[in-house]
């Protein structure tokens, strides 16, 4: 079965590949821009070809072979270069659509995320909300999305998937963030730690991108990715310091909270900490799919990994 991976050097990428990898039955190709971070992938025995998704023309010249399955998990996440955003979310996008249906690929899986739907106040936020994002990386995901649905109508056969804030042993932001503001006490809790905060391992969001192919009802409509047990902050961090001997944060008073979420430039930092932020992964869990690895275990183990690889 010859597999096609847009973003395969990224965190969620290698892993994809690397599962996908156990199955000799597998030819896996992936579209990569570097050639160093393209070492990495050495491993799993793939073929790198080298192009731009933005680059519709070099994507046809480069890619004429069989395919059989997409799964178009590259992406851009900064705030900061709204252009880029749009290029590589949207336009990039939009190109894969277009040579997935050009090589009559039978199914392709695209990572879309859940900032398409997060300024939604409802909780659990549930996928049949509208579009609301909070900043322009979620906005041009609602746009990506759209030209999903788009091709949909034209015949592409599309799941579309919402992961949630992701984590893992290589995940290169959010953990050591979260470890090295732990250990030098630059993390407090606010609320007391009760607000939700849903993450999401990324070994189910593997399990449920390959899940996804087998039953033609992801074809409809989109789906959340989340791990099945919902941490409040104060879990989250606990289980962050006990994994890497760190103190526990400090829950700071009432009063305290409300002077930092109104200080400049940080205060939207600390906001994010005063929200609930739960998903109803109810749709996904209908059409059985099943949680394999549970959070607390998983994201312990994480931090430990990450901790020891320095």
């Amino acid at each position: 079965m010859n597999i096609l991976i847009t973003g395969a050097t990224g965190f969620i990428g290698r892993n994809l590949v690397q599962e996908l990898a156990k199955s000799s039955e597998n030819k896996l190709i992936c579209l990569v821009r570097s050639k160093i971070k393209a070492k990495r992938l050495d491993l799993y025995g793939v073929r790198c070809i080298y192009a731009d998704i933005t680059q519709l023309p070099e994507l046809e010249e480069k890619m004429t072979e069989n395919i059989d399955l997409i799964f178009h998990c590259a992406g851009y996440v900064s705030n900061k270069d709204k252009q880029k955003l749009d290029q590589v979310n949207v336009v990039g996008t939009e190109n894969v659509c277009k040579l997935a249906l050009k090589l009559k690929a039978r199914k392709m899986v695209y990572l879309s995320s859940v900032a398409v739907i997060s300024g939604n106040l409802q909780t659990p936020l549930t996928e049949d909300l509208p579009y609301k994002a909070t900043n322009p990386y979620g906005e041009s995901k609602i746009a990506a999305e759209k030209k999903v649905l788009q091709y949909r109508k034209l015949g592409l056969k599309a799941v579309i998937l919402r992961p949630c804030m992701v984590y893992g042993e290589q995940e290169p932001h959010l953990l050591k963030t979260f470890i090295f503001l732990l250990k030098f006490r630059l993390m407090p809790l606010l609320n007391k730690g009760a607000n939700k905060f849903h993450l999401v391992y990324v070994k189910n969001v593997i399990d449920a991108m390959i899940f996804s192919l087998h039953n033609d009802a992801f074809l409809k409509g989109t789906f959340f990715i989340a791990d099945k047990e919902v941490l409040s902050n104060k879990q989250v961090m606990l289980i962050i310091a006990q994994a890497v001997n760190a103190p526990m944060p400090l829950s700071l008073p009432d009063f305290m909270t409300k002077i930092l979420i109104q200080l400049p430039y940080v205060g939207r930092k600390f906001r994010f900490f005063i929200k609930d932020r739960v998903y109803s992964t109810k749709s996904i869990q209908r059409l059985s799919f099943k949680h394999k690895y549970p959070a607390q275990q998983s994201l312990s183990q994480s931090c430990k990994a990450i901790l020891k690889a320095g």
